[in-house]
């Protein structure tokens, strides 16, 4: 909190080396495009293409022995364990989301570095906050990355327990 207000109060003398007055957030580059939402695509183990219906898909997708196994019930069964899993699903979503948050704070950080400012002072406490911004992005962020790595462990060792007590064989590399 204190980092993010030594960030104001070091942005409020800024100056722009222009010829007229041109608000800052106008020379800085504009975000990039979210892609649109629609169907995404993973490659299946048969090599073909196939729409994503469960967004477990994209987390884990179990090595299985398919060998005298009926593929329809493969897929209930499948469906019925990552529904098992939903909770570690969802803790890979948050920590996802919280990784995506600390580096959007960290860039923020490197941004606000490149804020001019007229003097000495202000310029040393800009450059303090923006290095405070960007130690707790970059903090945040790891600890999400941290935590997908668990979430996404943790996931796919419900998905692999619910199938082995369905009797469907595993392989593992």
């Amino acid at each position: 909190m204190a980092a993010l207000l030594a960030l104001t109060v070091g942005a409020c003398n800024q100056t722009v080396q222009s010829e007229g007055p041109e608000p800052v957030a106008a020379a800085l580059p504009a975000a990039p495009a979210l892609p649109p939402e629609g169907p995404r695509l993973a490659s299946s183990a048969a090599g073909a293409a196939a729409p994503i219906e469960d967004p477990g898909t994209s987390v884990y997708e179990p090595l299985v022995d398919m060998h005298r196994v009926n593929p329809d019930r493969y897929q209930r069964d499948l469906t019925a364990c990552r529904q098992q899993a939903a909770p570690q699903l969802a803790a890979v979503k948050r920590a996802t989301q919280q990784q995506q948050t600390g580096t959007a704070i960290a860039v923020a950080g490197t941004l606000a570095s490149y804020i001019p400012v007229p003097g000495f002072r202000q310029a040393h406490v800009l450059a303090g906050a923006a290095n405070a911004v960007q130690s707790v992005g970059g903090a945040t962020a790891e600890s999400g990355a941290a935590a997908v790595e668990k979430a996404s462990s943790d996931y796919a060792l419900v998905v692999d327990s619910c199938l082995t007590h369905k009797r469907y064989k595993l392989l593992h590399p």
